[in-house]
């Protein structure tokens, strides 16, 4: 009974068709029961054959030898010279009508090219060989077209920076009856005033017209294409073999026919000058001179690109030091040297702020303006030690550490191009207004009116960051650098008399700022510091009621000032790209933060579990 409703089971189970790109015995051609059918046999899929691999390719042929010559001559005319080597090499020779000229050559066992070219550059000729013919022409202009990738694009670039030893300021007062009164005063004369300006332009093919223009001015040559007729040479000739009285009695009308004579031939003469012609959209510069011209301006072409396209990477990171106790006079670096071996730090560091009023009204503090004012170092300035083996800045960050608590407050990176400005700007545009009030007297009623503008104004509060690299063939990198920090330090009151009802607050902004030129190898890290302020901060508690009560009020509060040192100092380190992309290895540790190269690092994470 079991068996038959097994087999039963069994008669009623269907059948999964396969699909038509199955392969089964009717797509095989040497199978019997796929020959039973011949349309079958024609339209069935056959089974490509495996693929052999293919035979290793034959070295390659060694190139026949070209034949060698060997010429000896001193100060030969050079149509002798090429006649001989037409004969022997025996080629054909067409030699034009105004090849001119003289050469000493020693040539032994060099090829046909090689004498040609050493004769080229002792007459203005060019050569061509077609078949077995060669031909000597002339070395006259010829215009041809070069490829300039570069964008098109003109940048100008400056930078200020200065500390005032005076304070001014501008005030105005306001009378009755709408007149308007405006006062100004300035510190006394003893004060001084340091400024330093950086300026920056980069005309690349403005630039670039400019000097080829000027290596073509050189070269260039004059060509006569037509001479003075030989009537008027004659002519000429005969009014200078007059004798010796008709001479002093014609002076002045031989002087005449000089000067028309060199006149006339001056006429005969055009100046092939080479053009040069540039189209900065198309990225193409067209250049019209002789060969001798045309090789000078590839190799300058070269010279530039190459230099103008290499790149480099600037990680920068700032970093805001908390002193502690044992180091309120600043970090030390000569003990920072001691601990960490071969570190290499080597500072110098000025202490001091700038309180300076803006042209906005707006109250700044700088601190160490002076640093930028020249390259001896008003400031700290240090170069890591080429034989320092700390080659990350998270490394250097953690030696910092045993002078206090450190805070990273910005930490950019910036890809730039040789000679090229980028700057990093991260900031809150604060907007405060300045509010001026004028009273008049109105006409109504004897009342005085007043009149309130306000004028909003912005300033930047965060961190602004310009670089500016130089790259030699060396890899070395003279960066000018100018990192701003500047944050809120509080608000103060318009004490104008007329505003007394009108709440006016300007901001009082804290700058702290370097500007400076730097030589850094790439991959090194240099260190600008000793940006220090103190930060005091004033707490008081008291008990509610009880604190104001006479005499014992005092019990009931309590005061905690505290005073906190922080210095400021800021890393670079400036790597030279070669290969822009992720494959090379200066960049190839920023792979790992594509999306992609993070999906994929998951899924493996995941498959390992």
């Amino acid at each position: 009974m079991a068996l038959g409703l097994g087999v039963s089971s069994c008669a009623h189970e269907s059948k999964v068709q396969p699909s038509k790109g199955h392969i089964d015995g009717q797509s095989i051609p040497n199978n019997p029961v796929a020959r039973t059918s011949a349309s079958d046999a024609t339209t069935a899929n056959v089974i490509p054959k495996p693929v052999s691999s293919s035979t290793y390719l034959p070295p390659p042929k060694p190139k026949a030898k070209e034949p060698v010559y060997s010429i000896v001559v001193y100060d030969t005319p050079v149509k002798e010279v090429l006649f001989a080597i037409a004969r022997d090499s025996k080629l054909n020779v067409d030699i034009h009508p105004s090849i001119q000229g003289r050469v000493t050559l020693n040539a032994v066992d060099q090829t046909l090219p090689a004498i040609l070219e050493r004769l080229s550059k002792q007459v203005d000729l060019t050569y061509k060989v077609q078949g077995n013919v060669l031909t000597i022409a002339p070395d006259q202009p010829v215009l041809r077209t070069y490829k300039v990738d570069y964008v098109n694009m003109s940048r100008d670039a400056s930078g200020f920076i200065g500390a005032d030893g005076q304070i001014s300021s501008t005030g105005q007062s306001s009378g009755s009856g709408g007149t308007t009164s405006s006062t100004s005063g300035t510190g006394a004369n003893n004060s001084s005033r340091t400024t330093v300006s950086s300026k920056s332009e980069n005309h690349f093919w403005k630039t670039l017209e400019k000097n080829i223009s000027d290596l073509l001015a050189e070269t260039d040559k004059e060509i006569i294409i037509s001479r003075i007729d030989a009537d008027k040479t004659s002519a000429n000739t005969g009014i200078q073999g007059k004798s010796a009285s008709a001479n002093a009695q014609n002076n002045s009308a031989n002087t005449n026919g000089q000067v028309d004579s060199q006149k006339a031939l001056t006429e005969y003469k055009t100046l092939f000058a080479a053009n040069v012609i540039s189209n900065p959209e198309a990225g193409i510069i067209s250049v019209r001179g002789t060969n001798k011209q045309h090789e000078r301006v590839q190799e300058f072409l070269d010279k530039v690109l190459t230099s103008a396209k290499r790149q480099v990477l600037i990680e920068a990171t700032i970093v805001e030091v908390r002193l502690s106790d044992n180091f309120q006079s600043g970090i030390d670096w000569s003990r920072l040297n001691n601990s960490a071996s071969n570190s290499g730090f080597i500072f110098r560091q000025q202490l001091g702020p700038q309180v300076n009023v803006g042209p906005t009204g707006a109250l700044t503090t700088t601190a160490n303006a002076l640093g930028s004012v020249a390259a001896n170092g008003g400031f700290i300035a240090g170069y890591v030690n080429p034989l320092s083996r700390i080659g990350s800045i998270a490394a250097s960050i953690n030696l910092l550490e045993q002078f206090g608590d450190t805070k990273v407050l910005s930490s950019p990176k910036l890809m730039v191009l040789n000679n090229q400005t980028a700057v990093l700007k991260v900031v809150d545009n604060l907007v405060y207004f300045t509010v001026q009030s004028q009273q008049s007297q109105g006409s109504v009623g004897g009342g005085i009116l007043s009149t309130v503008t306000t004028t909003p104004n912005i300033v930047p509060v965060g961190v602004v960051m310009s670089v500016t690299p130089q790259i030699n063939d060396l890899s070395n990198v003279n960066i000018n650098v100018r990192p701003t920090v500047s944050r809120v330090l509080g608000y103060k009151r318009d004490p104008n008399p007329n505003l007394i009802n009108i709440e006016s607050l300007v901001p009082e902004i804290q700058v702290r700022e370097m500007e400076s030129m730097l030589q850094i190898n790439s991959g090194k890290i240099a260190v600008l510091g000793g940006l220090m302020q103190d930060e005091i901060s004033n707490n008081s508690d008291r008990v509610p009621g009880l604190s104001k009560v006479p005499v014992i009020g005092k019990a009931f509060t309590s005061k905690n000032d505290a005073t906190r040192k922080t210095e400021l100092v800021i890393f670079l380190r400036p790597t030279v790209i070669t290969n822009a992309s992720l494959e090379s290895d200066e960049l190839a540790s920023y792979k790992q933060y594509l999306p992609s190269q993070q999906l994929e690092n998951t899924l493996d994470a995941d498959g390992e579990r």
